[in-house]
């Protein structure tokens, strides 16, 4: 009896390890597809997006932040972009999608809510280390930056990082913070925050 109970913790463990290498592989391929999709739709951003630096005042549009239509988009592959994040620290060069949805997630970063021009955007994106998954690094102080399909460039300085159960998604929403980014710690229990107000310049 002992020698099938051992041999039956032998087999469970080897199906448990075999299933752990399976997802970090599994997980690993879904990063990468998901930084190349990012880094495609970014170079596509560029393409279309005005360089405002180049063009007289008066031809810039004023962006529509109206609640209805809270930030202009550009459609790409079927998916409305409202432009780029820059996390210079990290490297990253991200788009972001206008609204959200689980299929749209595994593309790029998601609006959930808010706005630049209303000085409440929050951000959502998995934890890929492609992604978000490396913004448990960023500091106080630290450069957020983000394009808009318009060309206008918004710089932010971090604020303040928090971790916070799934639950408080309507005070990530309802904070005093100008942009939220937010994504899944690891094993998913839990959400990390990183909290950025607007750089004011004169």
């Amino acid at each position: 009896m002992r020698k099938k109970f051992g041999a039956f913790c032998m087999i469970l463990g080897a199906l448990l390890l075999f299933s752990a290498v399976f997802l970090l592989i599994y997980n690993h391929v879904e990063a990468s597809k998901a930084g190349q999709s990012s880094a495609q739709v970014v170079s596509q951003l560029k393409d279309v997006i005005p360089d405002r630096e180049n063009q007289p005042t008066d031809s810039v549009a004023e962006p529509d932040i109206s609640k209805a239509n809270p930030m202009e988009t550009v459609e790409i592959d079927g998916y409305d972009y409202i432009g780029y994040l820059r996390v210079p620290l990290l490297g990253l060069e991200l788009p972001v999608v206008s609204g959200w949805d689980y299929q749209a997630l595994q593309v790029a970063p998601c609006r959930f809510s808010g706005s630049v021009a209303q000085k409440n955007l929050v951000v959502i994106a998995h934890n890929y280390s492609s992604h978000f998954g490396n913004l448990d690094q960023l500091q106080f102080e630290d450069e957020v930056l983000f394009t808009d399909v318009t060309g206008a460039v918004t710089a932010y300085r971090v604020a303040c990082v928090d971790v916070v159960p799934p639950s408080s998604a309507e005070e990530v929403v309802s904070g005093d913070f100008d942009l939220a980014l937010v994504t899944c710690t690891y094993g998913g229990k839990t959400r990390f925050v990183v909290y950025c107000n607007e750089v004011i310049t004169h």
